[in-house]
This record gives C-alpha cells, structure tokens and sequence, in this order.
C-alpha cells in the first residue's frame, strides 16, 4: 500500500475521535515524548491505548502539527516501521504514534534506529500490558518512558458517564485527611442529585473498561471481556514471551476456566498440577505470573518470599471486579470488595497478602476489608492499619469509605 493511502487512514483514524468528549487528562498530559525518547504506553485490553493516542494526535493536528499513526499488526503496512519513519520525515512529519507495537517483531530495534536517525520526530508506542524491553536486544533503557494505563477508575467512571470534574486523591492524603476529603466529594453527588453508593455498584458490575459504550447490554459487555481475556492468552502473551506454545495455552486456558470462579484463591500448587495434569509445578506457577502480567489475574505474594524466579502466590485475584461478573452472574460481595481493592493498590507499591488483615502495602500499612459494621478488632496491635468498609458514605467509627479508593487514578 502506498504511503498516501496509509496517510488518508491514518487522517481518518484520528479524525474519528473528534466526537467523543472524554479524554483519560492524566494519561492524556504524560504521552508528549521527550526530546529523543519513546513514549511507550502500555496497559489491557479495552482500556482506550488507541483511543488515547488518536485524540493527543488529533490535538496536535488542531495546533498544526503533522501527525501520523500507524498499526505495527496491520497487513496494509508492506514497510519496515524505519522506512515508514524515513518517508514520513521526508514529508514533513513530527508526530508518530505506532500501535499495537508488540506485535511487531524486532521492535525494539526499529525504535532505536528511528531515534538515532531522526532525533526530531515525538514517537509514541503502544502495546500490551505484557510488553517489556530486552535490553539485550536493543538498549532503549534510556530511551523511552513507559506509562502503565489501568482501566477506569470509580473517579474516571463518574467524570466520564457525568461529566464532572474529580480530582485524584493520593493514599497518603487519604490516610491524613480521609474525614474532610469523603465530606467534600459527597457534597458534589449531592449537588448533582447522584447516588453514590449505586454508582459504585454499577462501576463494579460494569465500568472498568471504556468498551462498554459499544455493547447494547452488560451481557455482551461480558461476553466481550471473556473473549478479550482469550485473546490475551492466544495472542498478546505469545508474542512476548515466544516460549508460549499451543500446548502452554491450552494448559493456561485450562488454568484458568478452574480458577476464576474461585477467586480470591489461595493455591495448592501440588493439588493443581494433578488436577489439571501439569506435570511441572514451575511451569504452572509461571502461567500464573504469565496471566498476571497480562492483567487477567492480580497474585498477591507473602511478604517474605524469596528471590526465585516464579513464586507460589498467596492469594489470586481476577484483575477487575468487571472480570469477576464475566466469570460469575453473582459473585460473592466479599469477592467484589477485596477485588477491588487489590485492583486499585497494585500499582502502588508492593502489595503482599498478610498474617493478619486482607492486605499490606509496602510493608507498612495493613487494610481490613468488609461491610459497613467491620470494626479494627483484628487490626488494633498492629501500627498503620485501616479499614476501608462498603456502603457508607462517611468516615464511621474510623472505617473509610471503601470506594474513596476509587480516586487514586
């Protein structure tokens, strides 16, 4: 296909966002690449990566700039992505974003050729939440910046479906002033007659991912995240870690379908490998990295692990609470929180499962989860605990309200 044509897809491409009013700001302001850098974003299935990366073209468009994005999986695409880069400059290109670039083999040896020939251009990738660099193939380890993009937060939800302003709230702020901070956002959902509480259910039933504008009913939004998560397995994983083969994905399909209808899940490594006929305890708790490191799963470690390369977790959770609905018509209410809540702590340090209480972070702050009547009996000796319980709308008896975890993002 000649590079016109690729252009005119490309105009097209962008210009099909101009319609669609929510932007994710926060990730939106981190994808301008620095000078001779990649901006590499990567994250799930579904989360808006090529969304996000169409409307930052098309502002930059607006503002003048010549813009480009291109598919690295596309069959139109008949050039190595530096030839592209080399005709694109030619014209007088300065923006490009390159999608779905895990699926482009040697990659990471193309961007690096991009850079050092054309210093100018503001390059942009995105790719699976899989993806990683090997440094030993090419070194870009001071050449890009890597952006993780989740899913929706509860704050982004309700930005996005009522157009309101939110702003994140980070944990510590939350530790120190969980009182003031939970008065001022109810007093904004109730200015605009909003249920909170109701909000929150229906975020956890159905509003992680931004693809659940393109389907008429939670039942094919569903049936979409069940299929998604097999592509992950069939495609996304295998293109990254090459040692994935036809019988390692029907081993991890198998995993899988026998285990996330019991999350959270504390394993019995020995107990699986017979029940699923794995005969290498190693290899099944490397497809249970595997799947976390694709965001369907979230392992939880104890805090005392050792340093060996694949490790039995503690505790397994679905990555989202909107998998745990895919998976189960009515997942149990302790399900859903403690889901939750690992979802919205993983990126924020190390996060262990420990003796006492649901979860530790950093070694350093201890959380109980349940209801409205969970108390701090369990946790009263130990220092820096907290409770986050559901359906309450204010600070009760200490407890914080467990969906205030939903502005972190």
């Amino acid at each position: 296909m000649t590079y016109q044509r690729l252009n005119e897809i490309s105009d097209n491409l962008i210009s099909s966002v101009s319609d669609y009013a929510y932007v994710r700001t926060e990730l939106f302001s981190a994808l301008e690449p620095p000078n001779k850098n990649i901006t590499l974003l990567k994250g799930a299935r579904g989360i808006g990566k090529s969304t996000l990366l169409q409307q930052f073209l098309l502002k930059k468009r607006d503002a003048g700039y010549k813009v480009s994005y291109i598919s690295a999986d596309s069959t139109l695409l008949n050039i190595t992505l530096a030839e592209f880069a080399h005709e694109y400059i030619k014209r007088g290109g300065e923006y490009l974003a390159i999608d779905e670039i895990h699926k482009y083999a040697g990659w990471q040896a193309e961007v690096k050729t991009i850079l050092d020939a054309f210093p100018h251009i503001k390059l942009m990738a995105s790719g699976a939440s899989s993806l990683n660099l090997d440094y030993a193939s090419a070194d870009l380890s001071r050449r890009h910046v890597m952006l993780h993009a989740k899913g929706l937060s509860f704050r982004e939800y309700i930005n996005k479906n009522y157009a309101l302003n939110l702003k994140v709230i980070s944990l510590n702020d939350i530790f120190a002033s969980a009182e003031e901070i939970v008065l001022q956002i109810t007093k904004i959902f109730q200015k605009d007659k909003l249920d909170l509480l109701a909000l929150f259910k229906l975020y956890c039933r159905e509003g992680y991912f931004l693809t659940r504008d393109n389907y008429a009913t939670a039942t094919l939004y569903y049936d979409s995240l069940l299929n998604s998560i097999n592509s992950v397995i069939e495609s996304d994983l295998s293109v990254v870690h090459k040692e994935i083969d036809s019988v390692s994905r029907n081993n991890i399909k198998q995993l899988l379908r026998h285990i996330a209808v019991k999350c959270p899940f504390t394993p019995n490594i020995s107990e699986l490998s017979r029940n699923l006929s794995i005969a290498n305890d190693n290899s099944l708790k490397k497809y249970l990295y595997y799947l976390s490191e694709g965001e369907v799963l979230t392992n939880l470690y104890s805090a005392n692990k050792s340093h060996k390369d694949f490790q039995k977790p503690h505790k397994i959770f679905l990555n989202n609470t909107n998998f745990a609905y895919a998976y189960s018509l009515e997942p149990a209410i302790g399900t859903i929180r403690e889901t939750f809540v690992a979802n919205c702590l993983y990126d924020s340090g190390e996060l262990t499962a420990p003796t006492f209480g649901d979860f530790c972070l950093n070694d350093q702050y201890t959380f109980e989860i349940g209801g409205k009547s969970k108390n701090k009996k369990q946790l009263k000796s130990i220092k820096n605990s907290f409770v986050f319980a559901d359906d309450i709308l204010s600070v009760e008896n200490d407890n914080i309200p467990l969906w205030l975890l939903g502005f972190l993002w």
